[in-house]
């Protein structure tokens, strides 16, 4: 995968992401977790003929993954690709992984070849705009990476906006199915932004937002 997750944030790391759930289609009988941490989140997904695969680096949060997954990769992803089947999963989840990826761009284009045709991505991304991180960059002159998580996490090497989401996603032929911003802020800060950028900046109250991404092979 190229990336310097501190895996010593276990807390941060094996978040289950409940309000990620919904994103994940119902038809999806093979879902591929890549960055699974302790397999949290897919722990929710769990139903009776779904197979559940997950890539992790970390090997000993690994171990407690595999109670999980039907089968879990330890290792970068790139490293671990080749043993991952061609045109097999429904659904590729990336929850909080692409902005620690060197290229998320590769790997976008990387996974059509184990996505089946009409195969989903699933992803949750970090907004640089969210108003608390643009008062602190913009207001304040400050660019400071923390350790405990947030939009300028120190281990975060790509930054994106709503808009640089969509880019990266039709910029490689794959159809946006959903692009919703999530776990939201509406105070009377947030309201005084919209109503002065008359709604144009209205993305900026969302922290994160969730895409689902579908890729036709027949294109």
């Amino acid at each position: 995968m190229n990336s310097r997750i501190n895996t010593d944030k276990t807390e941060y790391l094996n978040n289950p992401r409940l309000d990620m759930r919904k994103y994940i289609p119902e038809n999806a009988m093979r879902i591929l977790d890549v960055g699974c941490c302790d397999g949290a989140f897919c722990s929710l997904l769990k139903q009776p003929g779904r197979e559940m695969w997950g890539v992790e680096m970390n090997e000993q949060t690994a171990q407690k993954a595999m109670l999980v997954f039907n089968k879990v990769l330890v290792g970068d992803f790139n490293a671990v690709f080749d043993q991952l089947p061609d045109d097999y999963f429904d659904c590729v989840v990336f929850n909080d992984v692409l902005e620690h990826i060197y290229s998320p761009w590769n790997t976008l284009e990387m996974i059509k070849k184990i996505l089946k045709n009409e195969g989903v991505v699933v992803s949750s991304i970090p907004n640089f705009r969210y108003i608390t991180n643009m008062i602190e960059v913009v207001l304040h002159g400050e660019f400071r990476y923390r350790p405990e998580g947030g939009i300028l996490d120190d281990t975060h090497i790509r930054f994106f906006t709503s808009q640089s989401i969509r880019d990266m996603y039709e910029g490689l032929h794959y159809q946006i199915l959903t692009h919703d911003g999530i776990n939201s802020r509406n105070d009377w800060k947030m309201k005084l932004v919209r109503l002065l950028s008359l709604g144009k900046m209205s993305d900026m109250s969302h922290s994160q937002f969730a895409t689902v991404a579908k890729v036709n092979k027949n294109k």
